[in-house]
């Protein structure tokens, strides 16, 4: 019956839609916020309407999230917008930011709002901040700046535990190395993995052992690139902002940008070799990991992208009491591959696994890094000025790092400490000596990293 009901309740919504006499406030999630402009309400209707009627999205987002959590219909709400519940439950096209009220900040107001974006992602208009989804990186700036509490980041949750709920396939959960303390300061590595397991989940990966393999990867490319005064390589593959950075704004510097994936892509790609009928779910503080799986050259990777916040909603849902839970504990990464967590983690991992593969070379490092767009930018800036006083720049859209995320359930500060003292009690401190990463590579039927890096294309990528 419940699936009928949805089918009717769909094809009214269509109906009403393709006429353009629906009197329900629609503003189009999936092509965007610009798509208000087309609406035939006024500003006016489409608040008192949602006033009248609706629950707010985050009331209707933990309604469908408990609702999917035990086995129901999440789209059996009445007392809904049919568009938000669309989105809710049907997040895979829709933008990075939805606008979920009528901005109603005058032109010369919204000119301030557009100033938060590094991105040129924002334009005043008549019916308010517009965003481009083409051009939105999902910082998330946008959304911590408006007063009106107009704009909200995108929820990918509730299909991802109708899946779980199916279990007729396995699903893996890939989590960013930023994980440590994140759910309190007695949940470890091994009751985290515990609880994912108890949700559904097949099992739980540290995407740092993918740092450590990639680690390896732009050591070996800085070692063969880098051997005299002038050359320099940029770094970090693991944080899409500044890879977008460098791409739309630096194009001319892409060739001393390594032609890797992200950790996070390296993960997926892995486990769909391994278990091609399996579906990847990466867990982090990002919100521009979920606009990294929609690139043409990475699609297929990683099938969802959660955020801490919306994991922790889950186990608020279930009360589970992660603390209370049994380690399932299986470290397999290094201390390098961890620290990708924090500003300057990325740099220090490549530096310290150079010096372990090639003790005598003659040029040494010299690391210059930035965390924050602005930061980020000057320091480019200066690289093409030609006053960039070192070889190795690593740069991270987050003040602080991955630990700074907008999703990240701590202060940064407390992130990176979690992190070291979880980093501190990894076995190995470099990919170089970790035998889980050659065992990894022998599942793919590799011997080694050399044989792995120079006949496979895994890893690889090739920007435009």
């Amino acid at each position: 019956f419940r699936s009928w009901f949805c089918i009717i309740k769909r094809t009214w919504l269509l109906r009403q839609v393709l006429s353009g006499g629906s009197r329900l406030w629609t503003p189009d999630f999936r092509l965007g916020i610009a798509a208000m402009q087309q609406s035939p309400l006024t500003r006016g209707e489409k608040m008192e309407d949602s006033k009248a009627k609706n629950l707010t999205l985050d009331e209707l987002y933990h309604k469908m999230l408990k609702r999917a959590a035990e086995g129901k219909n999440v789209e059996d709400i009445d007392n809904a917008d049919p568009k938000m519940i669309e989105c809710l439950a049907h997040p895979e096209e829709t933008s990075l930011v939805w606008r979920v009220k009528p901005c109603t900040c005058s032109e010369d107001k919204q000119a301030d709002c557009v100033k938060v974006c590094q991105w040129d992602a924002m334009h005043p208009s008549a019916d308010g901040v517009q965003i481009d989804p083409d051009k939105c990186v999902g910082c998330q700036a946008c959304v911590d700046a408006c007063k009106l509490e107009s704009l909200k980041t995108k929820k990918d949750i509730i299909p991802v535990v109708e899946e779980l709920k199916k279990g007729d396939t396995p699903i893996y959960a890939l989590v960013a190395p930023a994980f440590s303390g994140q759910f309190g300061p007695e949940v470890t590595a091994g009751k985290l993995r515990t609880a994912l397991k108890l949700l559904g989940f097949s099992g739980m990966l540290e995407v740092a052992v993918f740092a450590d393999i990639l680690t390896l990867k732009e050591a070996l490319e800085f070692d063969k690139n880098v051997n005299k005064e002038g050359d320099f390589q940029l770094t970090s593959c693991c944080c899409p902002m500044w890879i977008a950075m460098i791409r739309r704004l630096y194009h001319q510097l892409m060739p001393n940008v390594p032609g890797s994936v992200s950790p996070m892509i390296a993960g997926g790609r892995t486990v769909k070799v391994l278990h091609p009928e399996a579906k990847t779910v990466f867990i982090g503080p990002c919100m521009a990991k979920k606009a990294e799986i929609k690139e043409p050259d990475l699609k297929g990777a990683i099938d969802y992208v959660l955020t801490y916040e919306e994991l922790r909603d889950l186990f608020s849902t279930t009360n589970l009491d992660l603390a209370s839970l049994e380690e399932d504990n299986v470290p397999h990464a290094s201390k390098a591959g961890i620290c990708y967590a924090y500003a300057g983690g990325v740099a220090a991992a490549v530096d310290a696994t150079v010096k372990k593969l090639n003790p005598h070379r003659k040029i040494e490092m010299k690391i210059r890094r930035a965390d924050s767009v602005p930061e980020c930018r000057a320091m480019i800036d200066n690289i093409l000025k030609g006053n960039h006083e070192g070889n190795f720049f690593e740069g991270m859209g987050c003040k602080g790092g991955c630990v700074g995320g907008p999703k990240a359930l701590v202060n940064r500060e407390e992130g990176k400490k979690n992190v070291q003292a979880y980093s501190d009690e990894a076995q190995y401190k470099t990919p170089a000596e970790n035998p889980y990463v050659i065992e990894l590579l022998k599942k793919l039927g590799f011997a080694t990293v050399e044989e792995f890096l120079a006949n496979s294309d895994l890893y690889d990528r090739k920007f435009d």
